[in-house]
């Protein structure tokens, strides 16, 4: 076995400084650091996990998770349901956890939680980065306090954060065209539809990837209205529904992002032989009704569960353990039909 008494006498160093080397802690300088590593690493070094558990018991460590909980972001019950359950857990090894729940996307709802998120002086945090200018501003705050951050569901460029939880939106719209495929026999006419706008990250790559998936592999799909706009406001789908009235053999509808789930309700009272059929992303109870009434047809999960207990794994990892997480962890990207559905929701 491998001691960390073994490592000094090797490295001509005292087992303080091999300790602090191996648990990542200040007070070495960058030469010893780098060479107490490589011995370690040579000599196949594994830590006690049984001491540095109970050492990051003793730390302390407080935790915020930031979520969205509005009407229309259905997905997030089941993100922050997780996230809970994750907490619960992670109190066996002194670790807290604050939720910051975001009632409303607006910066003026969104600036006096992240400032109480500031003001509580926590050790790391998971959040969903969204495109607004409140998140940005508090993002590039932590990162000048040098607060580790964990991305869940949405990544944002150019920022330096610890890890990124959630799919690839690019091959979530692949996956998409390949059940609009399905559904139309590759050919025919099918329409697109929004409730989020154009800036969404989410959104701009799984058109991306649907619309270059079509037209590459099925040529014969014509998408009536990708040149028009398809983003619909709650309460006003006019744009959207004069498509289906006009297109009298209108094979399928894509909504990107469905919101509230309101326009199924509108689509289904102009489609009343369930002629078009509708593909979505997610899985939540809203969708379940519409799909026992034929009314969706399939769905694309996204692990919500993965998204709200590995980001507080993860930090739990890194500042207690001193274990480093991968760039990265992507979500599989499932397909929910009436006859799965249910055991998900």
């Amino acid at each position: 076995m491998v001691t960390i008494k073994k490592i000094a006498e090797i490295a001509g160093v005292s087992r303080g400084t091999v300790d602090r080397v191996l648990n990542n802690r200040p007070g070495v300088n960058a030469e010893t650091y780098h060479k107490v590593k490589e011995i370690a690493d040579k000599l196949g070094y594994e830590p006690n996990m049984a001491g540095q558990m109970l050492a990051a018991r003793k730390k302390k460590i407080r935790l915020g998770f930031i979520v969205c909980d509005t009407p229309v972001d259905l997905f997030f019950a089941d993100v922050y349901r997780a996230a809970c359950k994750k907490a619960e857990e992670l109190k066996t090894y002194g670790v807290t956890v604050h939720f910051y729940l975001i009632k409303e996307l607006s910066d003026k709802v969104i600036a006096p939680l992240l400032r109480e998120a500031e003001e509580d002086d926590l050790d790391g945090i998971a959040l969903v980065p969204l495109k607004m200018s409140s998140v940005q501003t508090f993002v590039n705050k932590m990162n000048a306090r040098k607060v580790p951050m964990v991305f869940f569901n949405l990544d944002m460029e150019d920022v330096q954060r610890l890890s990124y939880v959630g799919c690839d939106y690019y091959d979530s719209g692949k996956v998409a065209a390949g059940l609009i495929s399905l559904v139309t026999r590759e050919k025919g006419k099918i329409a697109l539809a929004t409730s989020f706008d154009e800036q969404s990250p989410a959104f701009r790559q799984r058109l991306e990837g649907f619309i270059k998936e079509l037209d590459e592999e099925y040529p014969q799909i014509e998408i009536v209205n990708r040149d028009s706009n398809f983003v619909f406001q709650k309460g006003d789908y006019s744009n959207i529904l004069d498509v289906v009235k006009r297109e009298g053999h209108l094979e399928a509808l894509y909504i990107i992002n469905p919101g509230d789930y309101s326009i199924c309700e509108e689509v289904e009272k102009l489609d009343k032989e369930r002629r078009i059929k509708i593909i979505t992303n997610d899985v939540n109870n809203k969708q379940k009704s519409f799909m026992d009434r034929g009314i969706i047809s399939a769905t694309i999960g996204q692990q919500p569960e993965k998204q709200g207990a590995l980001p507080l794994q993860i930090l739990y990892d890194f500042i207690g353990l001193g274990i480093e997480p991968a760039n990265q962890y992507l979500t599989e990207l499932s397909i929910h039909i009436k006859q799965n559905i249910a055991g998900k929701v």
